[in-house]
């Protein structure tokens, strides 16, 4: 797979981690399989998001499902067997997933090189209290299948997919399912997290500051907010109270289930840079928080190492779990309630 590939499934990745709209929860699943291994990534994964935080994973290097959120070790007192069902289910999914890469290799007529499918599916609890779901199966990163709940029909984005499409919407039991399940043991299950994680899922206010560095006589102000929740946030440089052009922003996850966020802007010459204000709205902040880089600030050096460091780190890992956690072979049957459906033939 080339890095185009990679950056494509990266920009899908961000694209359908974006969080539900206000008011709104979603419980989102994101299946990948690799048409061989790749050092370093595992060649099948799953990982479960609740709204746009992780909540469960499981990889074919561990063969086990598991807790990503600490709150979701809890689901074990209402249910013992939750994480050895999830397991079972998801070793079963995990083979029919890898025979499913080679089938859709074999209708675009690959007999070699890395390849990669995906599945993303979910169900959107709305303020309104109606519901919505979704179904979509990638191929190296372009569309291939999708799902559409309200009409149970199956549209192919591709060639090669119409023979899927053609089956199941002959087979009426599989669109059936979905629609029952996006609708019904999907949202069940969505109110269940909800519940259990309500305390960490509050809204949590970003820390901020900022840095400078000058590279060839010129001089950038980056400015931070880091270890906020929900991933929802605007952030924006104002010079003189006018917002500036941004040189680079970037939104990413922290181990914890936070988010970072950082924005860069050039320092017109001849400008104080006291000109400049990093401004930073939230939910978790009551009002919109603005920060002016101080060269003083003792803190300061004492924090960037760790951010900067965390910011690289969690880049190197995000860009691995966008392009893992994203692709899984279009196809869908019948699983348990808690995981949902599990790939069938394609």
């Amino acid at each position: 797979m080339s890095c185009c590939a990679h950056l494509h499934l990266l920009i899908i990745g961000f694209l359908w981690l974006q969080p539900a709209r206000a008011g709104s929860h979603s419980l989102r699943y994101f299946e990948s399989t690799l048409s061989g291994p790749l050092p370093g990534v595992p060649q099948f994964s799953t990982v479960g998001y609740l709204d746009d935080a992780p909540i469960s994973g499981y990889t074919s290097e561990s063969r086990r499902a598991g807790p990503r959120a600490p709150w979701m070790e809890r689901i074990t007192a209402e249910d013992p067997q939750y994480w050895e069902d999830s397991t079972q289910i998801l070793r079963g999914t995990e083979q029919v997933s890898k025979a499913n890469v080679r089938t859709v290799m074999g209708r675009v007529n690959q007999t070699g090189g890395l390849h990669v499918v995906q599945v993303m599916y979910g169900c959107e609890l709305r303020d309104d209290g109606s519901v919505g779901g979704f179904q979509q199966d990638a191929f190296d990163g372009h569309d291939f299948l999708s799902f559409d709940k309200d009409r149970q029909t199956y549209t192919a984005a591709m060639d090669a997919a119409r023979i899927t499409q053609d089956r199941w919407n002959s087979e009426r039991s599989i669109a059936q399912y979905w629609k029952d399940y996006l609708e019904g043991r999907c949202i069940e299950y969505l109110k269940k997290y909800l519940k259990l994680g309500a305390e960490r899922l509050q809204a949590v206010a970003p820390q901020t500051m900022v840095t400078r560095r000058k590279n060839g006589g010129r001089t950038f102000l980056t400015g931070y907010a880091y270890g906020f929740y929900p991933r929802d946030i605007e952030v924006k440089w104002v010079r003189n109270g006018v917002e500036m052009p941004w040189e680079s922003s970037d939104i990413l996850p922290n181990p914890d289930g936070t988010y970072q966020a950082q924005k860069t802007v050039e320092v017109q010459e001849g400008d104080d840079e006291k000109m400049y204000n990093y401004e930073v709205d939230h939910s978790g902040l009551p009002d919109t928080v603005s920060v002016m880089y101080e060269e003083k600030s003792p803190p300061m050096g004492v924090i960037i190492g760790g951010v900067i460091g965390a910011l690289g780190g969690v880049a190197l890992i995000a860009a691995v779990v966008w392009v893992v956690y994203k692709k899984t072979s279009g196809k869908s049957s019948y699983a348990a309630a808690n995981q949902g459906p599990a790939p069938a033939d394609c």
